[in-house]
């Protein structure tokens, strides 16, 4: 759960649920509760004590609600009446502001370490997007990345904007792990309200499959937010041979479904198979 500050609440983003932040923690019962890392809110705070003079506005969720606000931020920004903007990444998104000469990507660790294939590809984009704010027209811009390793490759490709070298290490990348486009995925998501009988029924699902699939299977294993609601999911992923049909794959994967069906325990999960999901 996230705390959103002027709501005084704690909002998942994924399922939306929304609680009142509690008084006193609810399994050792104190009071002494701080909040713990940064988001918007937190990073517009320290800036205006950095920069007291300075105008800043913040664009995030919160702030973006009603109808016209968006435009509202973007047009402060643009006619000089706001001297720093904050927000998430919705701000690197088609703007084009003349008088931007400074841009800051804030724990750029946490788009390189992501646990997915596509983390870097990702943090290319978003980071090469960003810096393409500062400096527009004729003035010159400076981007600063906050990062635990500068010299980290894909830092190095975003500030020598080297694209093709970055395509040619994810391409080969990609290959030597046999992931996308190099082959096919297929994704098997297991859910269930109980974590102990999920654990137990992807378990035996995994093994299942790689009766026929051997090690093309990753998993079962939580994805990055492993319950919403009040399901409980586990991810198995099958990494299929692009020239190999699909058709005979799915029809494994059906058979090995049907048959954990038979498992006690097992009328009460939720079995969903996404092909090429990425």
């Amino acid at each position: 759960l996230t705390y959103h500050r002027e709501q005084k609440r704690a909002v998942c983003h994924y399922c939306g649920i929304s609680v009142p932040v509690p008084a006193r923690c609810p399994l050792c019962g104190s009071f002494s509760i701080e909040t713990r890392g940064f988001g918007t809110e937190k990073i517009e705070d320290e800036i205006k004590v950095l920069f007291p003079r300075a105008r800043v506005a913040r664009m995030d969720q919160d702030t973006t609600r009603k109808a016209d606000a968006f435009n509202r931020i973007i047009e402060d920004l643009e006619s000089g009446k706001t001297d720093i903007l904050t927000g998430t990444q919705m701000i690197s998104k088609g703007l084009d502001i003349e008088n931007l000469t400074v841009v800051g990507i804030l724990n750029a660790d946490s788009l390189l370490n992501y646990p997915d294939f596509r983390a870097h590809e990702r943090a290319f984009q978003m980071m090469s997007q960003v810096s393409g704010r500062a400096g527009r027209r004729k003035k010159q811009g400076k981007v600063v990345i906050q990062v635990s390793d500068p010299s980290h490759r894909i830092i190095q490709y975003v500030m020598r904007n080297d694209y093709n070298a970055f395509y040619l290490h994810q391409a080969e990348e990609r290959k030597t792990f046999n992931y996308p486009p190099f082959c096919r995925l297929i994704r098997i998501t297991v859910k269930h309200k109980k974590k102990d009988i999920l654990d137990q029924m992807a378990g035996i699902l995994g093994q299942k499959l790689r009766e026929y699939f051997g090690k093309r299977v990753l998993g079962p294993e939580y994805p990055h937010v492993p319950r919403i609601q009040l399901w409980y999911n586990k991810e198995i992923l099958i990494k299929i041979e692009k020239e190999k049909p699909v058709v005979k794959a799915k029809e494994h994967i059906m058979n090995a479904i049907e048959s954990l069906g038979k498992e006690k325990g097992s009328s009460s999960l939720r079995i969903s198979v996404d092909v090429d999901p990425y």
